[in-house]
């Protein structure tokens, strides 16, 4: 999980800081804690991990404003640990990370390790929460995403999309790039990248699956709109 943890976000920090500092000596202003939220939050992208599985997905609106709420509900003090000792640091837990791309600040991630074992992790400093709630948000039914999916798909060629693959559970690996990671089964994923989310995809990309992310473009892949599934799987069967 520690791992996990680094790569964690980007939302509002001024509005972290300052939501735990109503019961502690780190406090702004209810008139800055109110700014903060109303021009900078819009839309936060959720990354989810329990039990070695990740989940994206995207919150706005209502759902958006009752996790605001959550957020400046909660009572926290700061808390330090020794080096290997951080909430961090254990095994299991379930992490929430809250990522706002328009805003430039550092971000906050919410560590469960259990019921009454709650913490916040700020701009590297970790914070005790000592009313925990799981926060107020509902997680999407992820499809997964098979061989007998990627080659149904792959008949539509060149009008694949983005939201062709919406509904199957997924990590963003991108830097900069969307770059999209789908776990297929021991031996394939797939992968999509691109620019622009409104624009056909750079690339989708059935890949003989790496043991790490990093080396995607290290192993045998086929461009899935322009190649073909069943004669790739075969070739690395032979």
């Amino acid at each position: 999980m520690k791992k996990q943890l680094l790569i964690i976000v980007t939302l509002s920090f001024l509005l972290a800081l300052a939501a735990c500092g109503k019961s502690s000596a780190n406090s702004f202003s209810d008139n800055l804690i109110s700014a903060s939220i109303a021009d900078s939050v819009t839309e936060v992208k959720i990354t989810h991990i329990l039990g070695g599985t990740e989940s994206q997905w995207t919150v706005d609106s209502d759902e958006l404003e009752t996790l605001k709420n959550w957020f400046l509900g909660l009572n926290c003090s700061m808390v330090q640990f020794e080096a290997g000792n951080s909430p961090g640091d254990e095994s299991g837990g379930e992490v929430y990370s809250f990522n706002m791309a328009d805003i430039d600040h550092a971000g906050f991630s919410y560590v469960i390790n259990g019921p009454d074992r709650c913490y916040l992790l700020m701009d590297g400093n970790w914070y005790s929460v000592s009313n925990p709630s799981d926060p107020p948000v509902t997680e999407p039914q992820w499809e997964k995403l098979t061989i007998e999916k990627v080659k149904e798909l792959a008949k539509k060629g060149d009008a694949l999309s983005w939201s062709d693959f919406e509904p199957y559970r997924h990590t963003d690996i991108g830097s900069g790039l969307y770059i999209y990671f789908y776990e297929i089964d021991e031996d394939y994923c797939l992968v999509i990248g691109g620019g622009d989310q409104q624009a056909a995809p750079m690339y989708i990309r059935l890949v003989l699956k790496p043991y790490d992310h990093e080396f995607l473009d290290d192993k045998a892949y086929i461009e899935i709109r322009t190649e073909n599934v069943d004669d790739f799987i075969n070739s690395q069967n032979n």
